[in-house]
């Protein structure tokens, strides 16, 4: 045989030999359903694990789980501790061909009640902020959705347990504003509009103003530099070794400026410097940051360090358009902004706090229209990037342009907002983390 032959012999049974696929095993987690939170702090989980293999055994964190031969499922039991569990799940085939895939799990006992201190009056469109001597003022907003904005005040003590008239008055009413404690303990008030049916420029508030919780007096604050005209916006106070600054993002607005102001939804990012009792503006429309996303009425929430998440979604008649990212606002390279995944139901004038360990709430809120008001409650992990659902049996009061206050990490207050009819809400209430069972 020659060797070009003997070649080909050797080729030709190479072809013959039978070819293995070297594929991994398939995983489903079957039960329970992983995107809903869990009471209570033990569950059963079942897994389907399939190949063309036979499949050996299947892991669960590195413990064998048991084979039900009649639902052809793999159990076991598992303790969850508080917040979010990570699950390793293996699946080995009989030649050793392992697939492998991770889930996430978040344990958190809570739960809602009504026996919370009432406003006076209804309000939506507020600002509820904790002073620095524990106390909360509930600022402006409006009595009916989409009617006149209201300069009243409410303070609930950190020992009380009703609201209060506060015997001062803004200088000048306002709804969809924000209120920033600043290093000094005053309250910082910044835009927002003199109506909740917000339809022109003239209808934005340019004046700025502080509360002083010392004096419990509402005063002016010198501003310099191109006006702020935005309301449904979001404020981030940054203290620096190198000042104090106050960046504002989205909201409803002015999105010319000069002499053709326009009103649109905002995505420009500027700051100010406050220094001594003036503020100063260091940037223009022009010359601000643009981020990935016009919006209004979405949430900016502070999950640690500099690093901040804004949510949220702007509707219109025919589409709508989900913002969902993280802001580091000290990243060594600047402003750096990430992509963070969106939420599970789109909503816009929710309200957000957070619960400790790179946790955040999402309360209520609506969508396309005043009527389509959500009680759906989500909770975000920054460390699984993803959110999760409240079981249906526990929802909060159908609400949207309330303001959700952290008391404490395991303690947020809920107050105001609208109902369906338009009108607002004197009703508080209370999401609690409970103890272990």
């Amino acid at each position: 045989m020659g060797v070009l032959a003997g070649l080909l012999v050797l080729v030709l049974s190479a072809c013959e030999r039978p070819f293995v696929e070297v594929s991994t095993p398939g995983i489903e987690i079957v039960e329970p359903d992983f995107s809903t939170v869990f009471v209570d702090a033990r569950i059963a989980i079942s897994v389907s694990a399939s190949s063309f293999r036979p499949i050996q055994e299947v892991r669960l964190n590195n413990v064998r789980m048991a084979f039900d031969a009649n639902r052809n499922l793999w159990d076991a039991e598992a303790d969850l501790r508080r917040g979010l569990n990570t699950f390793v799940v293996e699946a080995f085939d009989v030649d050793g061909v392992v697939g492998v895939d991770t889930a996430y799990a978040v344990h958190l006992p809570f739960l809602f009640t009504l026996s919370a201190p009432r406003l006076p009056v209804g309000r939506g469109g507020h600002t509820a902020t904790v002073l620095r001597n524990g106390n909360l003022i509930v600022i402006g907003g409006a009595e009916t959705a989409g009617g006149p904005a209201q300069d009243d005040a409410f303070l609930l003590l950190a020992s009380g347990a009703t609201f209060e008239v506060l015997n001062a008055d803004l200088n000048v009413a306002r709804t969809g504003h924000t209120a920033t404690v600043l290093p000094d303990g005053r309250v910082l008030i910044l835009g927002g509009s003199r109506t909740d049916n917000l339809v022109s420029v003239e209808d934005l508030v340019e004046t700025v103003e502080v509360f002083n919780p010392v004096t419990s007096t509402f005063d002016s604050l010198a501003f310099d530099g191109q006006p702020i005209r935005r309301a449904l916006h979001t404020a981030v106070l940054r203290n620096t070794s190198g000042g104090v600054f106050i960046d504002l993002y989205g909201g409803r607005g002015d999105i010319r400026y000069g002499t053709d102001p326009r009103l649109g939804t905002r995505r420009d990012l500027r700051t100010f410097e406050l220094v001594g009792d003036t503020l100063f503006a260091l940037n223009t429309l022009n010359s601000a940051p643009f981020l990935e996303a016009a919006i209004s009425g979405h949430t900016e929430t502070r999950i640690q360090g500099g690093i901040y998440l804004v949510f949220g979604t702007f509707f219109d008649a025919q589409f709508m358009d989900e913002a969902s990212f993280r802001i580091d606002y000290n990243a060594p390279v600047g402003l750096l902004v990430t992509d963070a995944p969106p939420m599970l139901t789109p909503r816009t004038r929710h309200a957000a706090g957070t619960l400790g360990n790179r946790l955040m709430i999402l309360f209520g809120g609506r969508q396309a229209l005043p009527t389509d008001i959500l009680t759906q409650t989500e909770i975000y992990s920054d460390d699984a990037s993803r959110f999760f659902r409240l079981p249906n049996s526990q929802q909060t009061v159908k609400r949207f342009g309330h303001t959700a206050t952290n008391l404490s990490s395991q303690r947020i207050l809920l107050v105001g907002g609208f109902a369906a009819d338009g009108n607002s809400l004197t009703a508080s209430e209370f999401f609690v983390v409970t103890p272990a069972n």
